[in-house]
């Protein structure tokens, strides 16, 4: 095999590889956009429960820090673009869910970082996704209380407390699927 074949073959896997990247974090976005169209409106806030932190936990654990945090960062361009991908179908990156998705990408690579395909114990998968879940918390709360103008306790009833038992149940079933395949999708 000449050299010239061995790097037409080795620009090929790279094209290859970029492409089957691209995909997938292209995937985990449209499984955030899903997972928010999957939702429960609460009468008291403008926050529904989703399972899109679901979809950021469990693909971040999936795909490691950088296309972790790529799969939210494409959802919010696709948002900030005005594509109507938000739960319940709205577009923008203003209201009261947008600094939820700023903690997503946060999340996403703390998450990515200490899991990023590798198999763990259960406690270190839930304590991980744990912090992810106060990043996302953090970022919203904040946002809450700073842009909105919300007090510190209209924000914790508006924008967490409500959220803690569905949060800790999407926990539980983002570690058990992923301690049941830890490597699933970190091949590429």
């Amino acid at each position: 095999m000449l050299a010239t074949d061995r790097q037409l073959i080795s620009e090929r896997s790279q094209a290859s590889i970029a492409v089957a990247n691209t995909a997938t974090i292209l995937v985990f976005a449209m499984m955030i956009f899903v997972a928010g169209q999957i939702r429960i409106p609460l009468p008291f806030t403008p926050v529904p429960i989703t399972l899109q932190t679901f979809a950021v936990y469990l693909g971040a654990a999936w795909l490691g820090a950088g296309r972790g945090v790529a799969g939210p960062l494409v959802f919010a361009i696709a948002a900030g673009a005005g594509l109507p991908v938000r739960s319940g179908f709205e577009a923008g990156l203003t209201g009261a869910t947008a600094g939820y998705i700023l903690g997503w990408m946060l999340a996403a690579f703390l998450i990515g970082r200490l899991l990023g395909g590798q198999d763990a114990s259960t406690p270190r998968i839930v304590a991980t996704m744990l912090g992810g879940s106060a990043l996302v918390y953090t970022c919203g709360l904040l946002h809450f209380t700073l842009l909105l103008g919300l007090p510190i306790q209209q924000a914790l009833w508006m924008g967490f407390l409500p959220f803690l038992p569905g949060d800790a149940l999407k926990i539980a079933a983002a570690t058990a699927v992923y301690k049941s395949r830890p490597n699933l999708l970190s091949t590429f």
